[in-house]
């Protein structure tokens, strides 16, 4: 593939028109949108430059000013007229990644962004690419427009050459009911009866008949055009896939390291399952109940332990087991003489 780093066009303007980038980036943008090229990034700090941002490609409009420039046009069917021009506006598409893009789709991109911009714009000169001249805008259009003349009756005359002969459908009817006769009214004993000659064969015939297509060897050659393989030789049928895909799956199944492997995954699964069994599964003995309830007498104190000073520390009974605490103080003193009343 021939790296090509850069897409250039050009749009000659007889005028100086302030809105041809902002009016032509518009159309750029819904002509990339068109054709599967969504805009990431829109970038304007330049007043006359436009930078565009794509999956695939990064796309420059840079519109110029420059003074009258005498310029020869060639049109189609004539010879070159002269057009002064007064401004022009510059199309680059540059590849993002250039050793995977491909060159003709790049090119016909770039047409279609200059065919849009030439029919909203008042263009009155294309340039294209490298090419040493310069075209008028109606020789520009009139390429998309014979083109898509030569597509339609070509669509056209395909279609009236693959049209078959029309054969009338009571003769069709007409000769499978004669077919059904003849087999109907064969004698039972054929060597005591002269064999009556073969029918004509009919068109009906010829199609029954006729075996259905055998589908292309996989491993045969297929239709290669400029050294790239085009349109369906590119895969393989859907049938011959499915048949290689269960080949290779029963292969796989089949062998002895995939039963092998099978087998080991299946009893470490079951070992572990045992390993989880045995740990969440409490001991059932005796012995159970009787730690269990010691369990609950050794917790008891604690918790009226922590109960007490629960209720101790509650704000409510905090000047009440003051005044008890005082009381219990004064009666221990006079009981032992130390405070008379």
């Amino acid at each position: 593939m021939t790296q090509v780093d850069q897409y250039k066009g050009k749009l000659g303007f007889e005028i100086r028109d302030p809105d041809a980038l902002s009016n032509g980036s518009t159309a750029v943008v819904d002509t990339l949108e068109e054709y599967g090229h969504s805009v990431r990034q829109f970038q304007s700090r330049n007043p006359n430059l436009i930078r565009l941002d794509c999956d695939h490609y990064r796309v420059e409009l840079r519109y110029r000013r420059h003074p009258i420039k005498p310029t020869q046009a060639s049109a189609a069917g004539a010879d070159s007229t002269e057009t002064p021009l007064r401004s022009s506006l510059g199309v680059t598409l540059t590849p993002n990644h250039p050793d995977h893009c491909d060159v003709e789709l790049s090119e016909l991109l770039l047409a279609m962004v200059l065919r849009r911009l030439a029919e909203d714009l008042d263009v009155a000169t294309v340039d294209w690419l490298h090419v040493p001249f310069t075209l008028t805008r109606a020789a520009f259009l009139g390429v998309f427009e014979d083109a898509e003349t030569h597509a339609e009756s070509h669509a056209q005359s395909a279609a009236d050459h693959a049209a078959p002969d029309a054969y009338p459908v009571t003769e069709i009817a007409a000769d499978i009911a004669g077919i059904h006769a003849a087999k109907s009214s064969a004698p039972l004993s054929p060597q005591t009866t002269p064999e009556a000659p073969p029918p004509a064969a009919t068109p009906i015939d010829a199609a029954l008949d006729t075996p259905p297509p055998l589908p292309q060897p996989t491993n045969g050659a297929k239709p290669v055009a400029n050294g790239r393989l085009r349109g369906r030789a590119c895969f393989e049928p859907v049938e011959v896939t499915i048949a290689q895909l269960e080949e290779h799956y029963a292969a796989m199944l089949q062998s002895p390291d995939t039963r092998a492997t099978g087998r080991h995954a299946l009893e470490a699964r079951n070992r572990a399952r045992a390993r989880a069994k045995a740990v969440m599964t409490p001991p059932r003995s005796s012995g159970t109940a009787v730690a269990r309830l010691g369990g609950l007498l050794a917790a008891m104190p604690q918790r009226m332990i922590a109960t007490t000073s629960h209720l101790l520390r509650s704000p409510q009974l905090r000047g009440h087991l003051h005044i008890v605490c005082g009381a219990t103080a004064l009666l221990a003193l006079q009981s032992s003489a130390a405070v008379a009343f």
